[in-house]
Parts: C-alpha cells; sequence; structure tokens
C-alpha cells in the first residue's frame, strides 16, 4: 500500500509541476467525454419522453387504406358511420385525416394555416388537451359547420388574447375564403411552438376542423375522397379490434376476398421511429468518440515528451535502484490520472450540457448510472491504453544513457 502511494504522490507531484501540458492533455479526453455523454444522454432523454407520451395515451389508433389498383371505392361518411356501428362499443369512431393550407390575416401579421380535418373523435387522442370551449362535434361534421379548434399560442397571435373562443376569422384557400368561428382552444403542444416560429420559422398554425369542411373548402366530393382512415380505439382492446377491423370494412364496403382493405397499427410506426433515432444516436455518438480517440493519442504525445524531458530523472533513478515495473507504474498512473480528472470533468460538463439541452426542446432528462460508469471506466482504459508505449518506453531506458543525456 505503501508504495502505490509513493507511485500517486510522485504522479500527481509530476503533474502539478507541469500544470500547462497536463491541461492540454486532459482537454482532447474532456471534450470527448463530454460530447458522447451529451448525446448519449439526449437521445435517453427524447425515447424516454416518446415512450411516456405513448403511456400516457389512453386512446389510440388503426390506419384502415384502401388499395386503389384493387377498388374504386373510397370511405364515404356512410361506410365510415356502419363501421362504427358494427364494431359496436369496442372502438370511440372512425373517421379519415385531410389537410389543407391556407392564409388569415391577424391582428399585426398574416399568417399560414394548416388545417387538418378530421372527425370529432379526434378530440379523444393527445395533444389535444381542451382549456377554453369545447372540442367540435358530431353534428358539426355531419352539417359542415365552419368551426375550429386552434392552439393557445394560435389565440393569443389572432386576436391579442388566449381565451378567444366564439372569436371569427376568415381563411382563404386558393380562391375561397371563408370566416371560421373558434368553438376551442387546445393546450400548446411541443409541434404548435415549434411551427407558431418559436424556433426561428415562419408562423404557422394548425387548427383542427371538420373534415367535411375541408372537402368543401377546396370543392371535393366527401363521398369520392378518402382512401384511409383511422380506427380510434382505447390502448387495452388495440389488439382485439385490429383483428377484426379488416373483416369489418370489408364486410360494410362489399369488398370480401378482393384483398382490397389493408390496416396497419401505429405500434410498427413506433417500433420504426426507435430504431431510426438508435441509429442515428449511435451514429453522432461514433462521431463524437472520434475526439476520444484523439485524445487519447495526446496523452500519448504528452507522456511520450515527459518521458524525454525526464530522461535525466529517470536513469537517476534506475541507478538508484528503482525497478523497471516501478517506473512503469509511475508513468501509467500519470496516464491514468490525467484521463481519469479529464473524464470526471467531462461528465460534468457532459451531464451539463445535456441538461441544458433537454430543457430547451422539452425532452425529459434521463441519466442511466451504467452509462456514466461506462464512460468513466472508458476515459480510465483511454489513459492506460495510450500510456502504455511512453511509459514502456521510460522503463526501458538504459540508466547510463539516460545519465549521460542532457
Amino acid at each position: 500500500m505503501g508504495t502505490a502511494g509513493e507511485y500517486l504522490k510522485s504522479a500527481i507531484a509530476s503533474i502539478r509541476n507541469n500544470k500547462g501540458r497536463s491541461l492540454l492533455t486532459m482537454l482532447g479526453i474532456i471534450i470527448g467525454i463530454a460530447s458522447v455523454l451529451t448525446v448519449l444522454v439526449i437521445g435517453d432523454g427524447l425515447k424516454a419522453t416518446a415512450n411516456g407520451e405513448l403511456e400516457n395515451m389512453d386512446v389510440l389508433t388503426i390506419d384502415v387504406s384502401v388499395d386503389a389498383s384493387k377498388t374504386d371505392k373510397c370511405f364515404t361518411p356512410e361506410y365510415m358511420a356502419a363501421v362504427e356501428r358494427s364494431m359496436g362499443s369496442s372502438i370511440y369512431g372512425f373517421g379519415p385525416s385531410v389537410t389543407m393550407y391556407g392564409t388569415t390575416k391577424g391582428k399585426k401579421d398574416d399568417y399560414d394555416l394548416y388545417f387538418t380535418g378530421v372527425s370529432d373523435v379526434k378530440r379523444l387522442t393527445a395533444g389535444n388537451k381542451i382549456v377554453h370551449g369545447r372540442y367540435f362535434t358530431r353534428d358539426d361534421v355531419d352539417e359542415c359547420n365552419y368551426v375550429c379548434v386552434i392552439s393557445q399560442g394560435a389565440a393569443i397571435a389572432l386576436f391579442g388574447y388566449e381565451e378567444a373562443v366564439g372569436e371569427t376569422f376568415e381563411a382563404t384557400v386558393g380562391e375561397k375564403t371563408k370566416e371560421f368561428t373558434v368553438v376551442g382552444i387546445r393546450e400548446d403542444t411541443s409541434q404548435d411552438k415549434a411551427y407558431a416560429g418559436q424556433y426561428g420559422n415562419d408562423p404557422m398554425f394548425m387548427p383542427d376542423t371538420p373534415y367535411t369542411v375541408v372537402a368543401d373548402m377546396c370543392d371535393k366530393d366527401v363521398n369520392n375522397m378518402f382512401t384511409s382512415a383511422s380506427v380510434y380505439v382505447y390502448k387495452d382492446n388495440k389488439d382485439a379490434v385490429e383483428a377484426k377491423t379488416k373483416s369489418v370494412v370489408e364486410n360494410v364496403m362489399g369488398l370480401r376476398g378482393e384483398s382490397a382493405i389493408k390496416v396497419k397499427s401505429t405500434e410498427g410506426m413506433d417500433a420504426v421511429s426507435e430504431t431510426i433515432l438508435n441509429v442515428i444516436t449511435s451514429v453522432v455518438s461514433l462521431i463524437a468518440s472520434i475526439s476520444l480517440l484523439v485524445g487519447g493519442i495526446g496523452v500519448m504525445n504528452i507522456m511520450t515528451v515527459s518521458v524525454t524531458e525526464r530522461t535525466r530523472e529517470i536513469g537517476i533513478r534506475k541507478s538508484l535502484g528503482a525497478k523497471t515495473s516501478s517506473i512503469l507504474t509511475q508513468f501509467l498512473a500519470e496516464a491514468s490520472i490525467l484521463t481519469s480528472i479529464g473524464g470526471i470533468i467531462g461528465i460534468i460538463l457532459g451531464l451539463l450540457f445535456a441538461k441544458l439541452a433537454c430543457m430547451a426542446v422539452g425532452f425529459g432528462f434521463v441519466v442511466n448510472p451504467v452509462l456514466v460508469a461506462g464512460v468513466v471506466a472508458i476515459s480510465t482504459g483511454i489513459g492506460l491504453f495510450f500510456g502504455i508505449y511512453p511509459a514502456r518506453r521510460a522503463a526501458k531506458l538504459n540508466p547510463i544513457d539516460a545519465l549521460r543525456s542532457e
């Protein structure tokens, strides 16, 4: 234990006597560790946030589409109502989603609009928490009432205050201009904030409106427009509903045996999204790891210079009886201490940067202790690996040749 303590004291003394050189040696390690840890923690935070949102979603969707190459039938309001009746209480509803672009004049500026035409059951999905007023009803859909639900940010921008239920605005789509009445204000989502210009983009607001309104506004036939729609279902009942959706839709539309109906669960898309996220995180982490490699090479270079500068010191120690293993251990200790300190600083900075980034974009801040321990092990391992060559070079010096050096 005493011998080990002496090695550490000697290594620490050498680092203190060469503060500038030691700092530059650690810099590459600090940058590398901080970069890798920041990327990994942000990636974990994004996945945790996404998974948390999915777990909090009580109502999920099952996408149903018609293969246009096999039939010219579409999802008419009658067909969709018949599917709802056939599925009964096992689903909340069945409806399409269609979009249109428009423009409107606000109190101070003109704004772009990205309307989403949906059924009234869209109110049950995540991101539609109504804070003022209500969501539009089935009667609004059936009667093609020009009503809409807008976000808090859109209400403030368009009318100057948030509780804008009952206010109206004119929207222009192509050459047609119509007046819309605001029946509800929903809570701002991260997507609303992003499109509203919070991150430097041109402002665009995304109202929800009945799909029949979009059809009318765009001069489309609502009976010959929709080749896809979604079943809205409680998440615990999703598998059972998905198993029978295809046959029910085929029966209602008279397409039994034609293989024209396709059913796709959103869970598959969630898996694809997670896979893509993992790949992106891995690639970015690999790129950031290059900094660790550069830092390790920096350790080796500085330690090699240190051996050259201390050749005479090494010769004196060996002539006084210092063993080769002692010299080797001392230089390895120096390399390990440098990279360990650099690793600790890098971890602190990495967690700080990740925390700030997660707060800025609204992700959860998730720190995996195993990940942090792994980063510490990597930083120490780099010091040992890249410190081996200069340490062995110092240990193998001939004491006579070392004493003759200037």
